[in-house]
């Protein structure tokens, strides 16, 4: 008997969620409901926080069955190393069999069937992971998912943090070490960023870990759209939306003087 199964007609869509949540949370609880699947957690040095959404109408309606509302544990990087197999023309099955406690992956391709099972693991409860951040940002701005990808891959040359500065006429984003400097600017009117998102009520700066960034980031298709906040020294929020289907939220903490965790 299953507890819960549901079927995603494009394995591919949660192959590629699966490779970028499990870059920043090696394993985490996956909560199933009536009206979709989630994932909040922070990763292991609660620097950075994951919040993922995958609405129930993201799949096959007439084969998503829950009977109850159900957390399991599981390991992502497993999770992620089978998922990573599926193939585009197939389909994905997910179900938990209660008999077994087991979570079952299933990919449907054209005349065969591929199938694996996990156990599931024990998830500590984590303390002060928030039903949602309030934040009221000073900047706000969307932007194609290539032009930060290619930012973040410049800085990397150069130092560990990326600092980005926000102005009425633009957004700087740069990078230094004793030997090497590096910058970039867009303007709102750039053909990479959305025009009409641009907001910046007051002038912020902050500094990032670019590895935090780019274990989010570079799982993204370049061809989306990102959407980034931040204020002075704090957390930075980007937003992954999946089309009409879900979202991908992302938390990192400023590096000041010390890292600081996500309260």
């Amino acid at each position: 008997m299953m507890t819960f199964e549901m079927v995603l007609e494009d394995a591919k869509l949660m192959a590629n969620i699966s490779s970028i949540i499990s870059s920043i949370v090696a394993e985490s609880s996956i909560n199933v409901a009536e009206d979709g699947i989630r994932i909040k957690a922070f990763d292991a040095t609660r620097i950075s926080m994951i919040d993922f959404f995958l609405k129930k109408e993201a799949f096959d309606v007439k084969k998503y069955k829950v009977d109850d509302t159900a957390i399991v544990g599981l390991s992502l990087e497993t999770l992620n190393t089978i998922l990573k197999t599926a193939k585009a023309d197939e389909s994905l099955k997910m179900a938990l069999d209660n008999e077994t406690k087991r979570f079952v992956i299933e990919f449907a391709g054209k005349n065969q069937i591929r199938k694996f099972s996990l156990s599931l693991i024990d998830i500590p409860e984590e303390g002060n992971i928030p039903d949602s951040i309030h934040i009221d940002f000073d900047t706000n701005f969307e932007v194609k998912a290539s032009f930060i990808q290619q930012v973040l891959k410049d800085a990397e040359m150069v130092s560990d943090y990326l600092r980005i500065r926000a102005k009425e006429d633009g957004i700087f984003f740069s990078a230094e070490s004793d030997t090497k400097a590096m910058e970039t600017f867009i303007e709102p009117q750039s053909e990479e960023m959305e025009t009409e998102a641009f907001q910046v009520a007051e002038e912020s700066e902050a500094v990032y870990s670019l590895d935090f960034l780019m274990n989010f980031l570079k799982g993204i298709r370049s061809s989306d759209y990102v959407k980034l906040s931040f204020n002075q020294e704090q957390p930075i929020r980007i937003i992954y939306e999946l089309e009409d289907k879900g979202h991908l939220i992302y938390f990192v903490a400023p590096r000041i003087e010390e890292s600081e965790e996500i309260d």
